[in-house]
């Protein structure tokens, strides 16, 4: 028989948890608290519930009582035999799922969660010569699609228009690193050529002597000790989001373009750091797109210029290498917007004429150096003015310059 004191420990160790555990917000330490492979958390308005850096912690919370999904999809949640799950927070490290109470960290994917393609969601571009075709993952017991890039995809060239994604500034600090990068995926019904050939540097050479008539040509084009070749340029970029599931999904080739490897390692990145940093600084939201507008030329051995397209197909030209890639960043919240447009070409030796007023010089938060011919020749644009020369640019209607 248990004592009156002994009872009575008993009673205020289990009130006491209760306390934490129950009137508390469930807040986990993504590097203490999550299993080996965590699953995607979402609220009950189906977005990801992110971390924030708090200190050297990445820090994430729930408030007591929310309802929340638990999703691994393509895989299962490993104690629950399912791909995705309703929870509840219930404080601390614990929820609830279907009655009974779990610490997070034994709700872990069997694998990491893997994402898929939503094809054919409507047309894009200019002339609607673009279909949408989303990459994101399923949530199968509720039947919802968390999208996660939509890319514009031209499929008479093969190309891709522009990639669309959100770069969470509040959360990005707080993003997953991982050494590792996945290969670059095709899928199917994309590219009618192998676009591992496509990217290869052997084949690219190859390529530049047929279409410029000159060995020697060719091989001062594509130098890979001088970063001459044609990488795969991420539109939506993998470090533009959080988690290492999400970051793992941009590798598709719908999700690239051509880039000289010297613009894409160069201003094509400074820009890319530049947006996180401002998404970071602002703690807001950032919708980027990302896309290529016209097709590069290059001057074969008679001084003829000639077009750039790396795939031929069934005796058609696919897979162009872009003139220049641009790139717009719309802030929602203050409905201010700005255009940024990088030159693809390193052997251009005389700036190009822009396509529209300059305004670099009022984008303080930019910071490299927009006049570097062979790292990426770059200039800045009003959304508006970007538009009007690249019809593809989307139209967000009035808004003001994200000018710091």
């Amino acid at each position: 028989m248990i004592g009156r004191t002994t009872f009575i420990a008993l009673f205020v160790k289990v009130l006491t948890i209760w306390s934490f555990t129950k009137g508390e917000d469930c807040v986990w330490d993504n590097d203490v608290d999550y299993p080996e492979y965590p699953p995607l958390i979402l609220d009950s308005s189906f977005q990801l519930v992110l971390p924030v850096l708090e200190g050297d912690q990445r820090i994430t919370s729930v408030q007591s009582g929310s309802e929340l999904i638990l999703a691994c999809p393509g895989r299962e949640i490993s104690a629950l035999g399912s791909e995705d799950a309703q929870a509840t927070c219930l404080g601390g490290k614990l929820v609830e799922v279907d009655g009974k109470e779990w610490n997070i960290v034994e709700l872990g994917c069997t694998k990491m969660a893997s994402e898929t393609i939503h094809r054919n969601l409507g047309q894009c571009g200019d002339q609607d010569l673009g279909i949408y075709e989303v990459i994101g993952f399923d949530l199968p017991t509720t039947g919802h699609f968390y999208e996660l890039i939509r890319v514009c995809f031209d499929p008479a060239n093969e190309t891709t228009i522009f990639s669309e994604n959100i770069v969470h500034g509040a959360s990005i600090a707080a993003k997953d690193i991982d050494p590792g990068r996945p290969s670059f995926k095709t899928s199917t019904g994309f590219f009618s050529v192998s676009m591992i050939s496509v990217y290869s540097q052997r084949n690219q050479l190859e390529l530049m002597k047929n279409l410029l008539g000159d060995d020697e040509l060719a091989a001062t084009i594509i130098d890979p000790s001088k970063q001459f070749y044609f990488a795969k340029g991420h539109m939506a970029p993998d470090a533009d989001f959080v988690t290492v599931v999400e970051q793992d999904a941009t590798y598709y080739y719908i999700n690239a373009l051509p880039q000289w490897q010297a613009f894409n390692n160069g201003n094509w990145k400074y820009l890319e750091y530049d947006t996180r940093d401002l998404a970071e600084k602002h703690g807001t939201d950032l919708t980027v797109y990302s896309g290529g507008w016209g097709v590069l030329e290059l001057e074969d051995i008679n001084g003829n210029p000639v077009e750039i397209y790396l795939g031929l197909a069934q005796d058609k030209k696919v897979v162009p290498a872009p003139a220049l890639t641009w790139k717009v960043i719309y802030e929602k919240d203050t409905n201010r917007a700005a255009a940024i447009v990088g030159i693809n070409n390193p052997h251009i030796t005389t700036a190009p004429e822009p396509l529209c007023t300059d305004i670099c010089s009022s984008l303080t938060w930019l910071d490299f150096d927009f006049g570097d011919l062979v790292h990426g020749y770059t200039y800045c644009c009003s959304v508006a003015d970007l538009r009007a020369a690249i019809p593809n640019v989307p139209d967000l209607g009035d808004v003001d310059i994200l000018d710091e």
